[in-house]
């Protein structure tokens, strides 16, 4: 779900906005940006973002202010849309600007360093991956009580296209008719596919399907390959190394993550995956085409994904590992109920709904988080966490962007809107047709989340929990599993729930046959 900004939006905001309201503030502070036509010759149009830290309370100055926020520290942001800018023109962003957490003229007086951003693709969620984008050197300026400062910054790199490389991983890439369709231009899915250790090549493997979380993409099967090859000799995880396929799934969108979910604005990505990418992963690796040799897992909205997939396509994947899921209950939008709370922001009593916790501490509400993600575009196009979830389970606007659940800055919810999301609200899907989801949770997936997760994830999945256990009173015996264990969305990773997945992972693959040796023992080079 949610990790810096370039992933997630995450930053600490109660605490550090202390002091903004108790230092002296500075003389109003502008930003001129420019870029030369050495580094493009054509006029831009697209969303300039400048993001700030406060030098003084980060320890290396290798962290840039535009690779995402420090949870310390609640880094201010301001961005302004720009069109047809031409190299040499200024671009100047003061007060009229977009803000987080409070407008420049209100910035306190200190040391920062500035980095600029702009963003012209709307191709991803993360700017670092779409090539084109401009951006600049990391700026230093000291303001002062005397006097407007104008800091001058200069947009000299480009993002450069990166191609994918890794030992025993291999790419796939091809353009979906589906998406294709729907979009009217060309689409294409990915998958970074990270062999078998000791791969044989005369072998049927089973594979397992991981969707990345918020921010991932299907380059992270280069550093699975890169664990495999060092897994300890004997070990559990060794032998889930050495007999299946791990499949990273490409989920980025010009709107986020899909989730793969078939969407309004999205389109039909989850019939895309299954029709069109994993038939073709299935030709060209020799995998076996079977529900229970097709494994899926993911953590946060790789969770979500996986939930979704398994209950969704059940005769495709015929087993599901899913931990800390983005909300799997839509009366606990991290802590909102968007069927019945009136506002996305403040409860009935009027109190800021929380939206992240660290170390017990409330350090982010839901205003905050919707808050920075208007500064990178007001539109519902961020491609940012909020964005994203209502290109997933909302309407189309006529613009083609998603249709707000909320109003951005009132907090307000369209309760029409929302009683459409029920399409996609995973417990209220069980409690509608318990006959047909039941089984499969009980069958199926495994499910384990922190009691104290960071997003308030917990929440939704204790009541998907206690769904189930209505749904199936007799709780039968059986390979799935619905688990609140301690730690937070990151720290529950090392529980012991999750660390026995790699033998539960076993356990089903030999129960359902797929373990069976090499025809011959030839090895690929």
């Amino acid at each position: 779900m949610k990790t810096p900004i370039c992933h997630r939006l995450v930053v600490a905001t109660f605490c550090g906005f202390a002091f903004f309201i108790t230092n002296a503030l500075a003389a109003p502070v502008t930003f001129v940006v420019k870029f030369d036509e050495s580094v493009r010759k054509e006029p831009v149009t697209g969303r300039l973002v400048i993001y700030l830290n406060k030098a003084s309370l980060h320890a290396s100055p290798m962290h840039k202010p535009a690779e995402g926020f420090v949870e310390e520290d609640p880094q201010p942001i301001f961005g302004v849309d720009v069109t047809n800018a031409k190299s040499g023109d200024a671009i100047t962003v003061d007060d009229s600007a977009t803000a987080f957490p409070r407008k420049l003229s209100e910035l306190p007086v200190g040391k920062y360093r500035a980095q600029a951003v702009l963003d012209m693709k709307d191709e991803n969620s993360a700017w670092q991956r779409e090539a084109g984008n401009l951006y600049s050197d990391v700026v230093a300026f000291d303001t002062s009580t005397a006097g407007v400062t104008p800091v001058q910054i200069e947009l000299k790199r480009v993002v450069k296209e990166m191609e994918p490389k890794g030992k025993n991983v291999e790419f796939v890439q091809i353009r979906s008719q589906l998406l294709s369709d729907f979009h009217k231009r060309d689409v294409y899915l990915r998958a970074g596919v990270a062999l078998p250790v000791n791969y044989d090549r005369n072998r049927s493997y089973p594979a397992v399907y991981e969707v990345p979380g918020y921010g991932g993409d299907h380059r992270m099967a280069i550093y699975e390959a890169a664990r495999r090859a060092n897994r300890a000799k004997g070990s559990v995880a060794e032998e889930v190394a050495q007999n299946t396929f791990w499949i990273f799934l490409d989920p980025e969108s010009p709107h986020g993550h899909t989730l793969f979910c078939d969407s309004d604005v999205n389109g039909p990505v989850g019939q895309a995956l299954i029709k069109e990418l994993i038939p073709e992963l299935e030709k060209k690796f020799k995998l076996i085409a079977q529900p229970s040799a097709r494994i899926i897992t993911g953590h946060s909205s790789g969770g979500w994904s996986s939930l979704w997939l398994a209950t969704e396509y059940p005769d495709v994947f015929g087993a599901c590992w899913a931990s800390s899921p983005d909300p799997v209950d839509f009366r606990r939008l991290e802590l909102v109920d968007i069927y019945a709370d009136a506002n996305m922001y403040t409860d009935s009593q009027g109190k800021e709904f929380s939206g992240a916790r660290f170390d017990g501490k409330v350090t982010m509400t839901t205003r905050d988080e919707n808050g920075m993600e208007q500064v990178l575009g007001n539109h519902n196009n961020t491609a940012q966490q909020w964005d994203s979830w209502q290109a997933c389970w909302g309407h189309r606007n006529a613009d083609g962007n998603p249709k707000p659940l909320f109003d951005a800055v009132t907090g307000v919810i369209d309760h029409a809107e929302a009683e459409s999301y029920r399409r996609f609200d995973i417990a209220d899907r069980l409690r509608k047709d318990p006959n047909r989801f039941a089984p499969i949770f009980r069958s199926n997936i495994r499910l384990v989340c922190g009691e104290q997760d960071t997003y308030f994830l917990n929440e939704a999945v204790g009541l998907l929990k206690d769904d189930l256990e209505k749904a199936d009173p007799a709780k039968r015996v059986n390979a799935g599993y619905i688990k609140l264990v301690p730690g937070d969305h990151q720290s529950v990773t090392e529980s012991g729930a999750m660390k026995a997945w790699p033998t539960e992972t076993m356990v089903h693959l030999r129960k359902a046959g797929h373990l069976k040796a090499a025809a011959t023992t030839q090895r690929a080079p």
